[in-house]
């Protein structure tokens, strides 16, 4: 009974996999990154690091967290169509069950985008010719990109709950982005979860976290993510009693 809610989630993926459009779109980003690093190396120090710039600027500052906004929304919507949250609320599960189950689905496909980045980082620096292997610090920014990204799931599903269209949520995620390289820039990117992603990959060649500003980050992942699902689950269950 416990993982009935994650089962139902992962068979919705069997029927629409989603999740390809999490591989398809690193795919692209690398492609033009690994172009316009080709492009510029006039201007470039050729190395791992500006090709990993020009691999994620774009890719985890606007492209992920608008397409993380179209999966939560995906997650949603199916509930959305009829009387379906009644339905799903009347069976013997709790609502915050369910409301995880779709954070832990979100997260997964997540995870997928930024295995395939992390894969095609190193393909691609290769077959233009880069010496020797990255260094253990991409894995790290992308694990931490992860964890920031999970915020963003589920701040999406939250906005996605209240949000019955398709698109509107994912003009948020994208709005958030946006505000999320302005208020990185003023140092405030912690207050804004839609930033995470940004902080932790050091796509912007400013060097990783310090121990203190890590700390920090994972104080705020961590903290968005739980109250984000909790009002998730909140919301979902005063809509069900609203429409009984």
């Amino acid at each position: 009974m416990r993982t009935q809610p994650l089962r139902a989630e992962v068979d919705k993926l069997r029927r629409a996999p989603i999740w390809i459009a999490y591989a398809v779109l690193p795919l692209i980003a690398a492609t033009i990154g690994t172009f316009n690093y080709q492009q510029n190396l006039g201007v470039l120090t050729p190395g791992w690091e500006n090709l990993w710039a020009q691999h994620t600027l774009f890719e985890l500052c606007f492209f992920l967290p608008a397409l993380v906004g179209a999966g939560c929304s995906w997650l949603m919507g199916l509930e959305h169509a009829g009387s379906n949250w009644n339905q799903v609320l009347a069976s013997p599960v709790a609502t915050w069950r369910v409301v995880v189950a779709k954070l832990v689905v979100g997260a997964g496909m997540l995870g997928v985008a930024l295995a395939v980045t992390g894969a095609l980082f190193v393909a691609c620096g290769k077959a233009v010719g880069i010496a020797g292997l990255p260094s253990a610090n991409y894995v790290v920014y992308l694990l931490l990109s992860w964890m920031g990204g999970v915020a963003v799931v589920a701040v999406q599903l939250l906005v996605s709950s209240l949000v019955r269209s398709f698109a509107a949520p994912v003009g948020v995620a994208l709005g958030g982005a946006v505000m999320g390289l302005l208020l990185t820039a003023k140092g405030w990117g912690l207050w804004w979860p839609w930033a995470l992603m940004q902080l932790a990959s050091n796509s912007n060649g400013s060097g990783a976290l310090s121990p203190a500003e890590l700390a920090s980050f994972v104080a705020a992942s961590v903290l968005f993510s739980a109250a984000a699902t909790a009002a998730c689950a909140w919301v979902v269950s005063r809509a069900a009693a609203v429409s009984e």
